[in-house]
């Protein structure tokens, strides 16, 4: 008889959407072993789209060997109050609906952000007498503070603290994403004994690394890019915390020079400030197109000759190891970073790419370093990305290590791990 692990993030979604697969890649895995319910939202938050019809409550959808329970949430924008009565709806009707289903899970790890829906599965788990386990992907309130500009002292935040603390102590286990993450919790009084590190990786099982150079050569001539052309892409969020202006400034001091041109895919409430800038300066080696469904973006990263990721130079952001950076390893090119920390080290640690900072280095930071790029594409260097994925960060290889976890969690009834 199989246990029972629910897993509930409200931003979970499948292959086809442009975002993070994390929780569908362990949880196909993982439904090898246990009988796998992962929870979401009915609006999807990546494309801004209901999956089913807007009045659904909860609809249920099985793929691969185990269920999606999609929850009903109202539409939203941008972040406004429509979000936040979206997050608080959500996290109700996931209470709701889990204390009404017949079926008791053993185990159920709650995602955080949003800290409501992580609350939600922890009074769930107290409820039907399952095991908690929380997972932080990203530290809230933490990001309020240091991206949103929200005051620590304001009533918002001292709630979140609360409830974050809250749940700190009622985990059994806390599953961190970067290593950079167990300092911070630690600090806010969480024992390491609870700390486990699974961090995002990439499911290699259903990443295609072969490259239809027809495809490719027919995209970039859609782009408007050709042979000689040197493209420095950037693939995700166009959002506050991306600070892709300084992709944009790089692009307009590097605009004399013939052959480079950066290439922007995807979506967010920056997007459009972005490209009136772009026109402003009336910039012509840079493209922005629309987001890509996760399970096509591999074709278009193949027309790649380097990766940019790009965040706020915040604190925060030295423990981030983003979802994006799996994708571009992949593909064996070098990849500029401008954040200092996890990434930083992994880059220098294997010789993949270059770290630089605008307000460390000044704002040639970027161009310069495109330049250093260049410099090791005309060596005919690459960079070893696919070697350290199969490595480090195999999807595969991380649910077989959270399903020791649950194992030891709920008394290891099942001995056999696959």
């Amino acid at each position: 008889m199989k246990e029972r692990v629910w897993i509930i993030n409200q931003y979970s979604t499948t292959p086809e959407y442009p975002a993070s697969s994390r929780h569908y890649e362990l949880a196909k895995y993982l439904s090898k072993q246990f009988k796998v319910e992962l929870w979401g939202s009915n609006f999807i938050h990546h494309n801004k789209r209901y999956r089913f019809s807007p009045w659904t409550i909860i609809k249920q959808e099985q793929v691969e060997a185990f269920l999606i329970n999609w929850i009903g949430a109202i539409s939203y924008k941008d972040n406004g109050v429509s979000r936040m009565l979206n997050m608080l709806l959500f996290a109700f009707t996931v209470l709701a609906v889990g204390i009404c289903k017949r079926e008791k899970p053993s185990i159920i790890i709650g995602s955080s952000p949003t800290l409501f829906a992580a609350f939600s599965s922890m009074l769930l788990a107290k409820y039907r007498k399952a095991s908690f386990i929380l997972e932080v992907r990203d530290l809230w309130p933490d990001s309020l503070v240091e991206i949103g500009g929200k005051s620590p002292t304001s009533l918002t935040v001292k709630i979140l603290t609360w409830m974050e603390r809250t749940l700190y102590r009622n985990a059994e286990k806390i599953i961190i994403l970067t290593e950079g993450m167990g300092p911070r919790l630690e600090a806010k009084g969480v024992c390491s004994d609870k700390i486990f590190f699974l961090p995002n990786g990439i499911d290699l099982q259903d990443y295609s690394l072969s490259v239809d150079k027809i495809k490719r050569k027919e995209l970039r001539n859609e782009l408007g890019i050709n042979d000689k052309d040197i493209i420095f892409m950037y693939a995700g969020a166009h959002g506050p915390a991306n600070d892709l202006t300084q992709i944009i400034y790089a692009a307009q001091q590097l605009q004399t020079e013939e052959n480079i041109k950066f290439l922007l895919i995807g979506e967010g409430v920056e997007k459009q400030a972005l490209m009136k800038l772009a026109n402003e300066l009336k910039l012509n080696n840079i493209i922005f197109r629309p987001a890509v469904p996760k399970s096509e973006i591999g074709i278009y990263l193949s027309i790649a000759d380097a990766f940019i990721i790009c965040l706020k130079d915040i604190p925060l952001f030295n423990d981030a190891l983003p979802n994006k950076l799996f994708d571009y390893l992949l593909h064996n090119k070098y990849i500029i970073s401008t954040v200092k920390g996890e990434i930083e080290a992994l880059l220098d640690k294997h010789n993949i790419g270059f770290y630089g900072n605008m307000k460390e280095q000044g704002e040639k930071y970027l161009p310069n370093v495109c330049r250093k790029v260049i410099s090791a594409l005309k060596m005919q260097r690459s960079s070893n990305g696919l070697h350290i994925v199969k490595k480090y960060y195999s999807r595969e290889k991380q649910a077989q290590q959270l399903a020791k976890l649950l194992t030891s969690i709920y008394g290891g009834k099942n001995e056999h791990i696959y």
